[in-house]
């Protein structure tokens, strides 16, 4: 076997690269186009790193080995034929255009799912997952209830013998109650309690899954229909996302032996600016699959195409079109047909497979079968593959075949990063924004080669695509957020340089004004950010900075583009599909685009077919139905996992009631109704965050004098009128008191704010006792106090909550507005001259309603104040040493205090009149 020279190809330019390594830094011989993680991975595939060597010498060793075993085997001539297949199969890899892939695990067969063994098979398996699954979470739940039993001991600080005893350890106790509930028996939590002491081991997370993975045979017509079989498949699928359901008896075969070695070739390698290099894409094929036929031994082997997509759009074909289905399906047809004459060379020095001498006619047939659809493609390379296959099959005929499936679609990522970014599968393509690597190790948001061919071919304004797609790298001349607008918001020229860095390397506008950028001391000092606002690790800087979501997406659109040419308007609409396609990929065109190349494929593959968490085994039948007739070969149902945040919005449960004896229906009948009163409660949970009061607030002053004492009470409301915060002024106290005073205030405010209703404070407050005390003078309601305290609390329950039982002046003078005069009662003398209207100035703040208030507002008068001298009873009292207030009257032989009711024997003010 002689290989040709051109399959070799032209090996790039090689450059010194020093690469760190995990424990080391290397020095390796690498494309000089090549970027840092492209070379890595193929170090990573190399596995031993020899110094200087080219990509590690990983390469050289895998050739020279393919070819030694060659020459062993007689498939080369001479030495000169394995060095030059050597030198080839290297210059491939070297070039990036080839590399060799992992396996696929084999699938466990079971019977088609019509038949009775499937379904018996299948309920043993899944009650052997539930049960596990099942006794996962207990064990999980089981193992953290004896972890706190253990806690519990632990923690306690005592005795020991006191601590491991549940009688007297409390905490104890309720966590072995709990670890009781869940299943633990008593000697499981004695053994905790007794090893609390001792490392604990966490439990083994068990594999539910691993032994789920199976593979079954159906026929497409009943898993189209959904029949019963059919719908227990999916159920199954649904359930475990591990049934791969293969619509042919032979397909679930070739899934159950897996595949132990492959190889991907880089399709898009191939377009030039003459077109498709037929001649030398299948020489490539040819070679790859003569490598994998003698590295695989008995082994299953697999090649598969990488880069189809980009092909496709480089031709500005949607993956949606006819034409592109038939562009991928051709690519395909022309790597069998090279593939398969390759395997019956090596059958005719090796000896054919002994699975094909069975099956030789039916191998045949699909081959003439594939020959005859290659050539009704609507391409331009459908003649060149129907003659691919045309030759494949007469060499079949004529030496058999050493493997009758050896191309088939495949995914592998790693694969792909060797060969440059190129997807591995039917019809993968680069997204159309790539990046590039500069010589100096950054990474910048560029066009792949696919896109720059489709949009240099196709006559596209490239400017407006990169203006669109790309951005224009910086905020200035931004229409939403430019230099101006951020240094009006306080930006220094210094915090937006270093945010215009941060755009180039492409992380977003909110990465670019995070704090660890524009820095945590300007967010403080200049923008006036808290502390705890910096330390989030989601704070937004330009939402602080008063920009709205709206500007920000447009000025990160202006910078940074779209990242996509899907939507792009300066494109025909043509060239904007087939960008879309590869964006936003539908799941039925990708399907139909798998149908069409699995038509000349020989192995299948299992393609997942998405379900959300949330459906039901209904919807899952209908997703495996609608997969089956788009054409696939096989399928797999893959159920989305719940969000890690999902909980069930359970109803409350409702309060069992007591039963009832029984009641013979006479009696009941005779029996008068009984009439219940029920009491409901209703428990209202605040909000725990903190109610800010507003910037520009309302409220009033209040001065007066306690016990000569003079006191200055400042309140702050909300915009409901609802008491937010205060202040307490005292000027002649020692700067401890006043200190002492101002922080108490800070406090309330602070409770006020968190939502402790105002009540809660007035009756804690009201009726404390502590000097200075006595008299008040300047308040309208208060007359005496018995502390500051007594005296502020006071004066806000009866401002705020209408208590007008802590005023002990005339409750009758205070109205609910607080403006009026009091309503008379029957008999008292009216002042007419104080029934004028009140000008509205000697009540609204001026300054806080800035002039919005009108100069002639004025308070109608709809009370009367009783006239001077008629003092409300108790007035010339003596002071109750209870409370402080001038209330004792005479009722009797006994003193009470009409404010707190304290009584006396002793005789009081009234006796002596």
């Amino acid at each position: 076997m002689r290989t040709p020279a051109k399959a070799a190809g032209s090996v790039p330019a090689m450059e010194w690269r020093d690469l760190e390594r995990a424990d080391e830094i290397v020095v390796v011989s690498a494309p000089s186009a090549w970027s840092d993680a492209r070379v890595e991975a193929w170090l990573d595939w190399a596995g031993e790193i020899e110094p200087k060597a080219a990509l590690g010498g990983g390469p050289a060793r895998y050739a020279e080995r393919v070819a030694q075993a060659g020459l062993a085997r007689g498939l080369f001539g001479d030495k000169a034929d394995a060095s030059a297949f050597r030198e080839a199969l290297l210059a491939t890899m070297l070039s990036g255009i080839a590399t060799p892939t992992g396996g696929q695990a084999g699938l466990d067969l079971l019977p088609e799912i019509a038949e009775f063994e499937f379904q018996s098979i299948v309920r043993q398996s899944l009650g052997r997952r539930r049960g596990r699954a099942l006794a996962a979470q207990a064990s999980a739940r089981l193992d953290a209830a004896l972890a706190q039993v253990a806690d519990a001991v632990r923690r306690c600080s005592g005795d020991p013998r006191a601590c491991a005893d549940v009688r007297k350890n409390p905490a104890l106790a309720r966590a072995a109650r709990k670890a009781r509930e869940l299943g633990a028996d008593d000697r499981t939590i004695l053994d905790a309690i007794a090893t609390a002491d001792a490392p604990r081991t966490p439990l083994a997370e068990p594999s539910v899954v691993a032994e789920m993975a199976m593979v079954t045979s159906a026929s497409r017509q009943d898993v189209a229909a959904g029949n019963e079989a059919a719908a227990f498949a999916a159920q199954v699928g649904w359930e475990t996302s591990a049934l791969t359901l293969a619509l042919s008896p032979v397909d679930a075969e070739l899934l159950s032996r897996g595949v132990e070695i492959g190889a991907a070739i880089d399709a898009s390698a191939f377009l030039d600016a003459d077109g498709f290099d037929v001649e030398r894409f299948t020489y490539v094929c040819h070679l790859w699959a003569t490598a994998l036929e003698l590295e695989r031994g008995e082994r299953p082997a697999r090649l598969g195409l990488a880069g189809v997509g980009d092909c496709l759009l480089s031709q500005g074909w949607a993956q949606t079109s006819i034409e592109g289905r038939d562009g991928a399906a051709v690519l395909w047809a022309l790597a069998v047909g090279a593939a398969l004459s390759a395997s019956a060379e090596a059958a005719a020095v090796m000896g054919p497979d002994a699975a094909f001498a069975q099956d030789k006619q039916s191998v045949l047939k699909t081959l003439a079968e594939r020959r005859v659809r290659a050539a009704a493609l609507r391409s331009a390379l459908a003649t060149e593959a129907a003659a691919a296959l045309a030759t494949a099959h007469a060499l079949a005929r004529k030496h058999g075949l050493r493997s009758a499936a050896l191309v088939g679609p495949f995914e592998d990522l790693e694969a792909s990063l060797r060969l440059g970014g190129a997807p591995v599968g039917p019809a993968g393509a680069m997204s159309p924004v790539s990046v590039a690597q500069t010589a100096d190790g950054f990474l910048l948001p560029t066009f792949s080669a696919a896109t720059f061919e489709a949009l240099s071919s196709e006559g596209a304004d490239l400017d407006a695509a990169r203006r669109h797609a790309l951005g224009l790298g910086s905020l200035a001349e931004s229409p939403a957020i430019d230099h101006a607008m951020l240094q009006a918001r306080g930006f220094t020229a210094h915090e937006i340089e270093k945010a215009e860095h941060a755009l180039r390397e492409n992380h977003g506008m909110r990465a670019a004004f995070a704090p660890a950028v524009i820095g945590a001391g300007f967010l403080r000092d200049v923008l006036g950010a808290s502390a705890e606002d910096v330390a989030r690790r989601d704070f937004d800087t330009l939402a602080f900075a008063d920009f709205s979501a709206a500007e920000i997406a447009a000025a990160e659109r202006h910078a940074l583009g779209a990242g996509s040419l899907g939507d792009c308007e300066a494109l025909n609409p043509e060239l904007r599909e087939a960008f879309k396609s590869v964006e936003a990929p539908v799941l039925a065109d990708r399907l139909a685009m798998l149908a069409a190349v699995e038509a000349f494929a020989c192995l299948p593959t299992a393609v997942p077919i998405p379900v959300p968490f949330d459906s039901r085994p209904a919807d899952a039948v209908r997703a495996q139905a609608a997969a089956a007739r788009s054409g696939i070969r096989a399928l797999r149902l893959q159920r989305a996992a719940a969000p890690t945040d999902f909980k069930l919005n359970l109803p409350d449960e409702p309060a069992a009631e007591a039963p009832r004896a029984a009641t013979p229906l006479r009696e009941q009948m005779a029996r008068d109704p009984v009439v219940t009163e029920r009491v409901v409660e209703k428990i209202v949970e605040r909000d725990r965050s903190r109610r800010r009061l507003p910037d520009r607030r309302k409220g009033y002053i209040q001065k007066a004098a306690v016990g000569g004492h003079k006191v200055y009470l400042h309140t702050g409301e909300y915009e409901d009128g609802e008491l937010g915060e205060l202040f307490i002024d005292m000027h002649k106290e020692g700067a401890a008191f006043r200190s002492l005073m101002n922080n108490f205030a800070i406090a309330v405010s602070l409770g006020l704010q968190h939502g402790v209703p105002l009540h809660e404070f007035v009756d804690a407050f009201v009726y404390t006792k502590f000097e200075p005390a006595g008299p008040v003078t300047g308040n309208d309601s208060i007359k005496s106090a018995t502390s500051i305290l007594d005296y502020v609390f006071r004066e806000l329950g009866v401002s705020y909550l209408g208590r007008d039982d802590l005023a002990n002046g005339d409750p009758g003078e205070f109205n609910a507005d607080g403006l009026g005069a009091g309503k008379g009662r029957p008999g008292d003398e009216l002042d007419e001259a104080e029934a004028a209207p009140v000008p509205a100035s000697l009540f609204i703040s001026k300054g806080f309603s800035r002039g919005a208030a009108h100069d002639n507002l004025v308070f109608a008068s709809f009370g009367r104040r009783r006239v001077e001298g008629q003092d409300r009873p108790g007035a010339e009292g003596e002071m109750c040493p209870a409370c402080g207030d001038l209330s004792l009257t005479k009722r009797g032989g006994m003193t009470v205090c009409d404010t707190c009711g304290a009584q006396s024997d002793r005789p009081g003010p009234m006796a002596s009149s």
